[in-house]
């Protein structure tokens, strides 16, 4: 009545030796705690001040380029110096006098923070824009301010540098404004 294909057994299988493994792991209660591995969170809003390509300065006073940043991101400590830091970026970009209204894409931007002291970060980020068909990667430079005991501003210079989307599109240089809350 029913065929069993080669791919339904080796689920069976799987699903039958997965599920038994799982119940037989002990969990080990000497490892970190989650507050341990978290060095915190950070939002903010970023713009993006003028940009190069191909020698053509396009700057933010050109209502075609105008696009805003919403980062949000979560920040893991390692065990060494460095924070591993993973951000994700809304982007807007409102079209005016056109019949599309606006474009919405996310960033997806991990990376590596670097603290360099007196409240000082440097870092390096991947970015892979979901929706605009552009990669590359982000230097950055920033300066936290502290609020409370747990919280600070920050102020932070970012250097985006993209490629794509077309094949022609070559290589653009970017340079924003990235302000931010940290906790």
């Amino acid at each position: 009545m029913y065929k069993l294909s080669y791919s339904m057994l080796v689920l069976c299988f799987v699903s039958y030796f997965g599920l038994h493994a799982q119940s037989t792991v002990k969990i080990d209660t000497t490892k970190e705690s989650v507050s341990e591995v978290v060095k915190g969170f950070h939002l903010g809003i970023v713009q993006i001040v003028f940009a190069v390509n191909k020698g053509n300065l396009t700057l933010l006073d050109k209502r075609d380029f105008y696009t805003i940043g919403f980062p949000m991101g979560i920040s893991l400590n390692t065990n060494g110096k460095l924070i591993f830091d993973l951000e994700f970026v809304p982007v807007i970009k409102p079209f005016v006098n056109s019949n599309v209204p606006y474009d919405v894409h996310l960033l997806f931007h991990p990376g590596i923070l670097c603290p360099l002291g007196n409240g000082w970060t440097f870092g390096f980020r991947l970015a892979f824009e979901t929706g605009a068909g552009q990669f590359g990667f982000t230097p950055l430079i920033n300066k936290a301010f502290k609020i409370t005991e747990h919280s600070a501003f920050f102020l932070e210079l970012v250097a985006p540098a993209r490629f794509g989307p077309d094949k022609n599109s070559g290589y653009t240089q970017l340079a924003g404004l990235h302000l931010g809350l940290g906790f």
